[in-house]
Formats: structure tokens, C-alpha cells, sequence
């Protein structure tokens, strides 16, 4: 598991799935995936932007990320 702040920073949701953005305690971004209420993945965006990161969370609500 990775040390994320509590707060998210962004989340995005589109019928069963959903993703929540947080940075992390070393500076870099987590993007939590869930669909039909359950976890599925969880990515960590290292050396990227948080743009990219909610490009990421996003791509997952929109089914672009299997």
C-alpha cells in the first residue's frame, strides 16, 4: 500500500465505475480504481504531472483502462 494523504484531490465516476486522485507523501500521485463497488487496482504516477494523473483516473471511468 502506498502512503497517500487522506484528502482526495480529484475523483471521477461514470455509471459502475469510479477513480479517486491523491497525492502521495513523497509527491507523486495515486489513482485508486474501483468498479461495481469493489477495488481493483491502484497506480501510482511517478515523475508525471496532475494532469496526467486525473488523465489516468479519467481513462479508468471511461473504460479507455481495462
Amino acid at each position: 500500500m502506498y502512503s497517500a494523504e487522506r484528502e482526495p484531490l480529484h475523483e471521477f465516476r461514470m455509471n459502475d465505475r469510479w477513480s479517486i486522485v491523491y497525492k502521495t507523501n513523497e509527491g507523486n500521485y495515486l489513482v485508486r480504481m474501483f468498479e461495481n463497488q469493489i477495488w481493483q487496482e491502484d497506480r501510482l504516477i511517478k515523475d508525471h504531472s496532475e494532469v496526467y494523473a486525473e488523465n489516468c483516473a479519467e481513462n479508468w471511468v471511461l473504460g479507455v483502462i481495462e
